[in-house]
C-alpha cells in the first residue's frame, strides 16, 4: 500500500517503553499488563502529522509497509527529557482555571500538555516532557484501512487537531455540500476553522461549507 502525508489511516499498534507495554490497542493484551485504558479501539491518525511517533509517520511514507515493528533508540522515539520542560507555578495559576493540581494527573495548558510532578507550599511543578521521553521504544503496528470518507476525515482534525470535543459540533455532508453547526460563539471564527481542514482535506474546497449554530440538547 502506498501513503504519503495527510492520508488518513484507522491503526491498531502497542507500544513498549524500556520493554514495558505502555500503550495498546488490544483489550486483551491491555488487561494482561494491567494498562488503565479506558476504550479499547483502533485509533485514527494522519500521517506526516506526529499523531503516534515521527519515525512511524516516515516508515509508512517511505516503506508503505501496512505491519510493521519498530525498534526505537531515544532519541529516534520520543526524544531525550529536557530540564527545560519542567516548569513551576504558583498555585494561583491553578485556582484562576478552578484546577485542583493532584500529582500524577495531567493538564490541558493551552493545547500543550504537563503533569503535575509536585505540590509544595503553595508551589506547583509541572513536566512538560513526553511521559516517553528518555526511553527506548518498541512499536507493532498494523494499518487497517485508509479512512477516505470526508465526515469522518472532518471530524478527525476536528477533534485531533482543532481540539474540539463530540459535544461541540454536528456535520452534515450531502452531495457536495457541508453544514457544519457549531456554537454561537465559534462563528466568527470559521474562516480561520475553514482554512485548517483545507490544509488537511484539500479535496473540501471542492464543497459548498455553510455554518450553522448548533442547538444544544437539554
Amino acid at each position: 500500500m502506498v501513503f504519503k502525508e495527510k492520508d488518513f489511516v484507522e491503526i491498531d499498534f502497542d507500544i513498549y517503553a524500556n520493554d514495558k507495554l505502555v500503550q495498546t490497542t488490544n483489550e486483551k493484551l491491555g488487561k494482561e499488563n494491567k494498562l488503565d485504558i479506558k476504550e479499547y479501539k483502533p485509533q485514527e491518525m494522519i500521517v506526516g502529522s506526529g499523531f503516534i511517533l515521527k519515525a512511524l509517520d516516515d516508515t509508512l511514507i517511505k516503506d508503505g509497509k501496512e505491519k510493521g515493528f519498530l525498534e526505537l533508540e531515544t532519541e529516534q522515539a520520543y526524544g531525550k527529557r529536557k530540564k527545560e520542560f519542567i516548569k513551576t507555578f504558583p498555585k494561583s495559576s491553578f485556582d484562576e482555571h478552578k484546577l485542583r493540581p493532584v500529582v500524577g494527573i495531567t493538564y490541558d495548558f493551552n493545547g500543550t500538555y504537563g503533569t503535575v510532578k509536585s505540590v509544595a507550599g503553595g508551589r506547583i511543578m509541572v513536566d512538560f516532557n513526553n511521559p516517553l521521553a528518555g526511553k527506548d521504544i518498541k512499536l507493532n503496528y498494523s494499518i487497517n484501512k485508509k479512512i477516505t470518507d470526508v465526515k469522518t476525515k472532518l471530524r478527525i482534525v476536528l477533534e485531533s487537531i482543532l481540539r474540539m470535543t463530540p459535544e461541540m459540533f454536528d456535520i452534515v455532508v450531502k452531495e457536495k455540500e457541508i453544514t457544519f453547526f457549531v456554537p454561537e460563539q465559534v462563528i466568527p471564527i470559521k474562516d480561520q476553522l475553514i482554512k485548517t481542514l483545507e490544509e488537511y482535506i484539500p479535496e473540501i474546497k471542492e464543497y459548498k461549507v455553510k455554518f450553522d449554530i448548533l442547538k444544544i440538547k437539554s
